[in-house]
């Protein structure tokens, strides 16, 4: 599983996800056409607005844990369920 950044729509930084295959990481399974992590009305005002990004995540009890920073003005961290987001990528494909 590899966390992804990118602009969008109005200048929106977002979250978004890939799976990649286990013995070939160049090759691309899945990809989730939405992100997973978006800026919300109160991480949009800051240095740069409209962003949210990563550096990392882990995964701690089978939940997906992302500490991320917002407008380069605070950070936060957000979880969801590995399994549920594994769910969603198996319905999809590059």
């Amino acid at each position: 599983m590899l966390l992804t950044h990118g602009v969008g729509p109005m200048r929106k930084y977002c979250i978004g996800v890939d799976l990649l295959d286990l013995h070939d990481p160049s090759k691309v399974i899945a990809r989730l056409d939405r992100p997973i992590l978006a800026p919300n009305e109160y991480e949009r005002e800051g240095y740069v607005p409209n962003v949210v990004y990563t550096c990392g995540y882990m995964i701690h009890g089978g939940q997906l844990i992302i500490p991320y920073a917002m407008s380069d003005s605070k950070c936060a961290i957000a979880s969801l369920p590995v399994e549920e987001l594994l769910e969603r990528l198996r319905h999809v494909a590059v």
